[in-house]
């Protein structure tokens, strides 16, 4: 354990580091809430509808937070509050993102829940340890196009877009297929989580239709978006309301406490995905 309780001393570090969110909102009266996990793992749930994102990953590359195996445990398990999980989003394959034979044992044990992921995750799937061809018919898988793709899960309680945004880094980062959904779940509560996203713009403006068809409640864009773009901009072009931060290292930027935005720090941490009026 004692590598955890050094990964949480860090995290706390970063958290009192940063100034107060300017644009965090409590959750108490909102319908829909996302609880952090670690890296860019998060759950979304609203009312009994439930998704994750990027949840099971095993390796930190010496720098970004790992999820805690109690939390990992639990996750696996389906207990509270990962009990009726409806929908799992994987947004591309590096370790820090997706571990193929964890998720091959985590569909094994939740046999309703849906995979929605990139077709280079079901690849390394197939060669990993656990898997079974019964998970296919489970398995929403992204070809590797330009143009955003709809999916409707849960007899409709999530509506799911989805385009391709590609990975930050540059030409040697265009093999990988990085996902970015936009899910709005029981018609009330719309998300967006972009995994790697690239801070290059053309990207976004050849998608800007995509972004502009629906209104996101709040955004979960990669830090470097906002460092990049400055949290107005980010807004502008994701089309959110709202917008948090993830993907932090564990050793934060120094430039982070200037930016009065809000960015999700440490592990528990939760938001409500509305704006409300009594911050």
């Amino acid at each position: 354990m004692r590598p955890f309780i050094a990964l949480a001393a860090s995290l706390l570090c970063v958290s009192a580091a940063l100034s107060a969110p300017v644009h965090a909102h409590p959750v108490a009266d909102d319908p829909a809430t996302a609880h952090f996990l670690a890296n860019e793992a998060v759950l979304i749930e609203a009312g009994e509808t439930k998704i994750l994102f990027d949840p099971l990953f095993t390796n930190s590359y010496n720098t970004y937070p790992l999820v805690d195996p109690q939390t990992k445990a639990a996750l696996m398990a389906g207990e509270a509050p990962f009990d009726g999980i409806d929908a799992v989003f994987v947004s591309h394959v590096h370790g820090d993102h997706f571990d193929a034979e964890e998720m091959n044992a985590y569909l094994a044990a939740h046999r309703d829940v849906i995979l929605v992921a990139p077709f280079q995750a079901r690849l390394d799937m197939r060669q990993a340890a656990g898997w079974s061809e019964t998970f296919e018919a489970r398995l929403r898988i992204m070809p590797f196009v330009a143009e955003p793709q709809a999916l409707s899960l849960a007899g409709g309680a999530i509506e799911v877009t989805a385009v391709h945004i590609p990975h930050a880094g540059g030409a040697q980062r265009a093999h990988i297929q990085n996902m970015a959904y936009r899910v709005t779940l029981n018609t009330e509560a719309t998300v967006m989580h972009l995994g790697d996203a690239t801070p290059d713009t053309p990207i976004y403006d050849t998608h800007a239709a995509h972004f502009e068809a629906r209104r996101t409640d709040r955004a979960f864009p990669p830090y470097w978006l906002i460092g990049r773009w400055g949290g107005n901009e980010t807004r502008a072009r994701l089309n959110a309301d709202e917008i948090t931060g993830i993907h932090l290292p564990m050793l934060a930027p120094s430039w982070l406490s200037q930016t009065g935005e809000d960015y999700f720090t440490a592990p528990g941490q939760t938001r409500g995905l509305h704006p409300h009026s009594d911050d």
